[in-house]
């Protein structure tokens, strides 16, 4: 019946299986051994926007669920996911757009198809869905207004989707950070939610959750990190030192002191060779980001956005990388350490882990360190043992 001449029967056909394979893996796995799936993947070209709803609703119920790994995978190879991505760029159904962003999300737990979902829905996720639902790129629209859609399903699902894809590795990560505007607009939608009913929203959640993975190993993967020289290390460090045993041993043993750097920052004042104001891949590592991120570890009582928020600044303050040490000091500038130490007592194991290896990358700044102490010295044992 999904082959059916007319139009109206299909999409019963195919909105009958949606609702018949609904938390029964048992009929999904049977849909896929009678060749449902590429008959309902044909259906996303059809000509109409019906037909489109029912064979989408089937779909994303035949593919959600950790369970139904066999079924996504059927679905990559019947041509599933280009089909996804020319049904999402030539609609303009909201319903339609949602539905076709959820298969998405639920192909993107899968990890044999992460990589293949970002060479081939990146690109028209940012451009199609998460820019223009932000808000960002000189938006007209009202605040009320922005704020609507960054709590559309249509913007959850697209974030979903890259939160589970920017956790396949360093070339998905490369990928997305060089993706442009992703950035600029996830950071949009965290900015544009701080002091709202938001902020606790699963959009945030994973915007935060995004943004923490393309944080990981930065110096190492990215040209800015890889063209730091010994000099430009060494005088950093001496930075961080503190005075008396810059002044009797240098960085690395007896050496003679260094002029001051003029890449050292204390937090105070303009940043050293520092494009103002950054964009792109620079604000995943520019000292603005501190901000909000420190916002959401005071405001937010998502447990997940608080973890992804605390492992963002562990990512980003670990190392000898000139930007890991701006991060430290924008850190202290911004009174983040005693909202981190706080932070030790909420009763959740893996906030309180990533918070305690955030402060202890903090603590490579010799003054965060005595700062930390000062807090709370009880807490802080467990950052330092």
């Amino acid at each position: 019946m999904l082959q059916h001449q007319f139009p109206s029967v299909q999409s019963n056909a195919a909105a009958y299986l949606q609702h018949l394979c609904f938390g029964d893996n048992k009929i999904k796995a049977e849909i896929r051994r009678q060749g449902g799936i590429q008959l309902l993947v044909d259906l996303l070209d059809h000509r109409m926007t019906e037909v489109h709803r029912s064979a989408c609703g089937a779909l994303r119920n035949l593919v959600y669920g950790k369970a139904n790994d066999d079924n996504k995978i059927a679905l990559k190879n019947c041509g599933g996911i280009p089909a996804l991505v020319r049904l999402l760029r030539k609609t303009t159904d909201l319903e339609i757009r949602e539905l076709v962003t959820g298969v998405l999300w639920n192909l993107s737990s899968c990890d044999a198809l992460k990589m293949p979902i970002i060479q081939d829905t990146l690109a028209v996720l940012t451009n199609a869905v998460i820019i223009p639902h932000s808000g960002w790129e000189n938006s007209p629209l009202q605040d009320d207004r922005k704020i609507q859609l960054h709590s559309s399903q249509v913007l959850r699902n697209a974030t979903g989707c890259l939160r589970n894809v920017s956790s396949a590795g360093e070339e998905a990560r490369r990928r997305m950070r060089e993706c442009e505007g992703l950035t600029d607009a996830l950071l949009y939608v965290i900015q544009s939610a701080l002091g709202s009913s938001e902020i606790d929203s699963k959009t945030v959640e994973n915007c935060v959750c995004i943004l923490r993975n393309l944080s990981y190993r930065l110096a190492a993967e990215t040209s800015q990190g890889q063209h730091m020289g010994t000099d430009e290390l060494d005088g950093l460090l001496c930075g961080e030192a503190s005075g008396k045993d810059a002044e009797s041993s240098g960085c690395w043993g007896k050496k003679k002191k260094k002029k001051k750097s003029q890449d050292q920052w204390d937090g105070v004042g303009p940043l050293p060779d520092c494009a103002e104001p950054p964009k792109g891949i620079q604000m995943l590592w520019h000292p603005s980001i501190v901000k909000p991120y420190l916002t959401l570890l005071s405001e937010c009582s998502n447990a997940d956005t608080l973890e992804g928020a605390a492992g963002a600044l562990q990512n980003l303050a670990a190392g000898s990388w000139k930007w890991s040490v701006y991060i430290r000091a924008a850190v202290r500038k911004e009174k983040g350490l005693p909202i981190l130490v706080e932070l030790l007592r909420i009763d959740n194991d893996r906030v309180v882990c990533a918070v305690a290896t955030a402060l202890r990358n903090m603590a490579l700044d010799v003054r965060n360190k005595e700062l930390i102490g000062t807090f709370s010295p009880v807490h802080s044992v467990s950052v330092f043992m």
